[in-house]
């Protein structure tokens, strides 16, 4: 199976936790910590790090607002 492209209706005060509900987690496959979140900031395309396997691990300092059109890429681990 190849990467999996998902749409996710914005929500007020969505967070990636949420997201992560919506979709119903990771694939055993998913590097997690290795997350990017895409975002157009001021009309330029921005990519931060998101620490995903962390946060579904429980460590709630990972998690981080989502905005309307928002792109989360979640990598595969390649073993």
């Amino acid at each position: 199976a190849g990467p999996q492209a998902r749409a996710i209706a914005y929500r007020h005060k969505m967070t990636l936790l949420d997201v992560m509900v919506a979709i119903g987690g990771l694939s055993e496959f998913a590097a997690g910590n290795n997350t990017k979140l895409v975002r157009m900031v001021d009309g330029k395309q921005q990519e931060y790090q998101i620490r995903l396997d962390d946060l579904l691990e429980g460590d709630i300092t990972a998690n981080v607002d989502i905005l309307p059109g928002d792109i989360v890429i979640i990598p595969q681990s390649w073993f």
